[in-house]
């Protein structure tokens, strides 16, 4: 176990919160801590990543939720999804898109190479494309880091990056996998601006008594200093920012995404919610039977 680092402050020894934490849950495994190194090393934006803390959670709520089918929307470098994968069982399955096709180099070798690559399937496209019952316009890349469970698939049908070819089926993914609410387990942790049309469009797909899990929902904490106007006002007292300012650091319209989705949560009668304030927030929710 590592202990964290303690500092002398004010006569006191003291240790960060996030450190204290970290030396008393379970260590990151080597895999994805060497996934995690790599991340900060050649991309952009590394915290996107869910990392340690966040990491465990994902895992522990997995194991205790134990879905048989999960999906994933946002994978960026894969960590969050071997996360959960790690923690399914042995024939369980996890699909899990990203949007942006320049990311799949980096992340298809560590999905493809870890522990658990039988259990994932990486999809490349627009997810409301993807999930959607009629085919994008255009072909997806739709691969299988295993293909063992896709019929339609041969075992050298594990694509590369430049490969495109369009759905088997020509159905939406929810429709192929049978079922009107496939999905046990749905995490979402991509473009804020669309989490409203993600919610919409993965809550049939969710069976009864099944889990969404939504990331960033606190929004580094601006969802309490939300700018005038914002419908959060009406259960928010909050000053008007000086003219000519720029409160949320030229990101509002990913916090209005988040402002919304939050709103439309709390008033949904189709399901039960609790906030973590687990780094940029956490919402768990249970779809109701």
């Amino acid at each position: 176990m590592d202990n964290g680092e303690w500092t002398m402050d004010n006569g006191e020894w003291t240790m960060n919160l996030e450190d204290y934490i970290l030396a008393h849950i379970d260590p990151e495994p080597d895999y994805l801590h060497r996934l995690w190194r790599a991340t900060n090393l050649h991309l952009n934006y590394p915290r996107m990543a869910s990392g340690h803390l966040q990491g465990r959670v994902l895992a522990m709520l997995v194991h205790m939720i134990r879905p048989k089918t999960v999906l994933e929307i946002g994978t960026f470098t894969g960590y969050s999804a071997l996360c959960m994968a790690s923690a399914l069982n042995p024939d369980a399955v996890l699909h899990t898109i990203e949007i942006n096709d320049e990311q799949e180099e980096f992340t298809r070798p560590w999905l493809e190479n870890s522990p658990w690559a039988d259990r994932i399937r990486l999809h490349i496209g627009d997810a409301l494309e993807i999930l959607a019952d009629s085919p994008p316009a255009l072909p997806i890349r739709e691969g299988a880091v295993c293909s063992e469970q896709a019929s339609a698939f041969t075992e050298s049908s594990v694509i590369a990056p430049s490969q495109k070819f369009p759905s088997p089926t020509g159905e939406g993914l929810g429709v192929r996998l049978g079922g009107e609410s496939p999905f046990d387990l749905v995490f979402i942790d991509a473009d804020k601006r669309q989490y409203v049309d993600y919610y919409r469009a993965v809550l049939p797909l969710v069976r009864p008594g099944g889990f969404i899990i939504a990331d960033n929902t606190l929004w580094d904490g601006q969802v309490v200093t939300v700018p005038e106007g914002s419908s959060s006002m009406k259960r928010h007292s909050v000053p008007s920012a000086p003219e000519g300012s720029s409160p949320h650091n030229g990101k509002e319209a990913q916090l209005q995404g988040i402002l919304a989705f939050n709103d439309l949560i709390a008033a949904d009668p189709a399901v039960e919610r609790v906030i973590l304030p687990l780094r940029d927030g956490l919402t768990l929710i249970r779809k109701l039977p």
